[in-house]
């Protein structure tokens, strides 16, 4: 790791973008994940790196199963990466839907830097943008590029070997396009909050999958992201849109704000507002609830902390470039934040939270 000239408290990671796969995919990062045992992230086009702690390389899969440009490229996009504890797997849902599952003991083994290839491989559906687990259950928004509204609810995943598409129902259209989802795991409520068309609801999980919304708010921007943090439901996105946009047309995603809501009735229990400078698009993740403090990233590196109490901004970092990186990919673990951008080369960057938040980065809002 080495300090980034740009702020004393940005980091710049080795991300290992080293891969047998060569294609004309634009170098940038893909995803950002906590898991149980680390972290992992996706550089885009190339592979799928799974890390400890430190955020040293354990373990890598960069292979496809196709030799053209483009469908190499869409193989290596992964969508999300996700922990199911109880079957020991890791798996990865890529553009094609395409599952991937490996062995959790082989990810973390200790030892050198090592390929590994998966268990089993299935498929779920193609371009889910957001998907997560709950329990075992596999739940993913439709389609984006059919503009499909509501949920695809999958099988639970297992160790044992499988082949073939994986059974799947729709359901809740009415929900409309999902654009933001995560899962909810607490006594008596699990379940799934969705992000879609302005408002935010809690879809209660049911033995068979789930049922309907138990309750919807209203918000005053297009959500993107929806976290759990075990004791709030929290919904960031950009300014609501008067008209279509393009995805790839993320530079015209712009502001927005973000809600806190109570996970019983949905009550807003806390608001504020983002600076027009924040890196939304499609699948990304500009917005992350670290210790103390809600993030968000701006198209050029900088990183903006809000107070998690009264919703007010608190501090920044300094900018990491002088031009937009384009889509922001995140997460955050307790104080630190580790994040990358679609467009910022094969570039990854961490920080302390608490340093940002209190104004000791550097940078001024």
């Amino acid at each position: 790791m080495s300090r980034d000239a740009s702020g004393p408290q940005v980091v710049s990671v080795d991300s290992h973008p080293d891969s047998r796969v060569r294609n004309s995919q634009p170098h940038g990062i893909g995803r950002v994940v906590t898991l149980p045992d680390g972290w992992a992230w996706n550089n885009l086009g190339r592979n799928v790196v799974f890390a400890g702690d430190d955020l040293v390389p354990r373990a890598v899969y960069d292979e496809s199963a196709f030799m053209e440009d483009e469908p190499s490229q869409y193989d290596l996009d992964v969508h999300a990466i996700l922990a199911v504890a109880s079957a020991g797997l890791l798996v990865t849902l890529n553009h094609f839907g395409q599952v991937r599952a490996f062995d959790a003991r082989e990810v973390w083994e200790p030892g050198a830097l090592r390929r590994v290839t998966p268990r089993w491989t299935r498929r779920f559906e193609g371009d889910v943008e957001r998907a997560v687990l709950v329990g075992e259950r596999l739940i993913g928004s439709r389609p984006r590029e059919a503009s499909a509204a509501g949920l695809l609810v999958g099988e639970r995943l297992t160790a044992a070997a499988a082949d073939g598409d994986m059974d799947t129902t729709i359901e809740l259209e009415g929900l409309g396009i999902v654009t933001a989802l995560a899962a909810v795991e607490r006594p008596g409520a699990a379940g799934v909050v969705v992000g879609s068309n302005a408002r935010v609801s809690f879809v209660p999980a049911t033995p068979d999958g789930i049922s309907a919304p138990s309750w919807e708010t209203e918000v005053d921007f297009d959500p993107s992201v929806v976290i759990w943090d075990g004791t709030r439901m929290w919904a960031a996105g950009s300014e609501r849109a008067r008209g279509t946009i393009d995805d790839y047309d993320w530079e015209a995603r712009r502001g927005g704000g973000f809600a806190a809501l109570d996970p019983l009735d949905g009550a807003v229990v806390v608001r504020g507002r983002f600076h027009d400078d924040v890196a939304w698009g499609n699948g990304g993740v500009a917005v992350v609830r670290a210790t103390d403090a809600l993030c968000a990233l701006g198209r050029t590196g900088r990183l903006y902390a809000f107070d998690e109490r009264d919703g007010t901004p608190l501090s920044s970092t300094a900018p990491l470039a002088p031009r937009s990186l384009g889509i922001a990919h995140a997460d955050a673990r307790g104080d630190r934040i580790v994040f990358g951008f679609n467009r910022g080369g094969y570039r990854l960057c961490t920080t302390s939270v608490r340093a940002v938040a209190h104004g000791d980065s550097g940078g001024a809002w």
